[in-house]
């Protein structure tokens, strides 16, 4: 089962002495130009120099660790783990690297190059939100069902995810380090029409997390009362004319809201208030994931 596999990681494939049959795994040494990569790799960015100095590493004292592949349907080898060490062997030529064939079915392959992944926290934020929501569609799981296949806590699995509620800039942004997980999370914090022109600000003017948090909360001094008559000025969310206009930043009580409603629907959860009503906005990613959410709302409508 995929939980069982989950939860002993990818330590079980590699070290353990003996295959189902009984009989000792055989480590054999084939040309690494015959191994696919695994085509369910959530790791998409790999650090060049990190993998120079894998090489030559590769180079002086060989590979230490055994790639674990599979036969591959149209002939050759599919990766199951080690991704870094094959790209390393490649920059440097060789003709021939250490392998373990196990007998593996396609869809077993993203389970077990997340966990290798997760296990050496291999991934940036974006290709592990990306890689947990592969994991709920392909296994139908809602987020507390992944947390607990994982051993994470369901928060983190949550926070995680909202990192694909980012516009593909964004995502792109985080992926490659030019913003971090902090700034992604205040981003996320903001109404959607404000996201892009503070996602610019911390981009062209280098701000930090503490800088970002400090200017969306804005003034610290009282805001002074119109003139009878006269519009009130627009409250800019900012010191001085700094930063963009006119912020619509979500009440405290409204946003943990929005968070506790996204935790229990395994979704994202909008609520928009207004003078005494308002709406919430659920959204969902396909046909299947409405069913889920819906199947999940009645449920808990009949345990009420």
């Amino acid at each position: 089962m995929v939980a069982r596999k989950l939860g002993r990681g990818l330590d079980a494939l590699i070290r353990s002495s003996e295959s189902p049959s009984g009989n000792a795994l055989e480590i054999r040494h084939i040309d690494p130009k015959l191994i696919a990569v695994n085509r369910a790799q959530p790791r998409t960015r790999f650090d060049d120099e990190a993998l120079d100095e894998l090489a030559q590493s590769i180079k002086n004292d060989g590979i230490l660790q055994p790639l674990v592949v599979r036969r591959h349907e149209a002939g050759g080898f599919e990766l199951i783990a080690g991704e870094r060490r094959l790209r390393a062997s490649l920059r440097i030529n060789l003709e021939v690297v250490p392998v373990i064939i196990r007998d593996l079915p396609p869809e077993d392959l993203l389970e077990l190059a997340l966990v290798e992944n997760i296990q050496r926290e291999d991934l940036n934020p974006v290709e592990l939100a990306r890689a947990y929501h592969q994991l709920r569609e392909h296994n139908s799981w809602t987020q507390a069902d992944l947390a607990r296949e994982l051993g994470k806590k369901r928060s983190s699995v949550a926070n995680t995810l909202r990192f694909l509620e980012l516009s593909e800039s964004m995502q792109d942004a985080l992926a490659g380090g030019a913003i971090s997980a902090g700034h992604a999370k205040l981003l996320l914090s903001l109404a959607d029409d404000d996201r892009e022109e503070w996602f610019s600000a911390i981009v062209d003017e280098g701000l930090s997390v503490r800088e970002l948090e400090s200017r969306l909360k804005g003034p610290s001094e009282p805001i002074e009362e119109p003139v009878s008559g006269e519009p009130a000025a627009p409250n800019r969310g900012t010191s001085g004319s700094s930063g963009p206009a006119e912020l619509r930043v979500k009440a405290p009580h409204v946003a943990e809201q929005e968070n506790i409603l996204s935790t229990a629907l395994g979704t994202k959860v909008e609520i928009r208030e207004g003078r005494g009503r308002g709406k919430v906005i659920i959204e969902y990613y396909s046909t299947d994931d409405f069913e889920r959410i819906k199947r999940q709302m009645m449920g808990q409508a009949a345990e009420a």
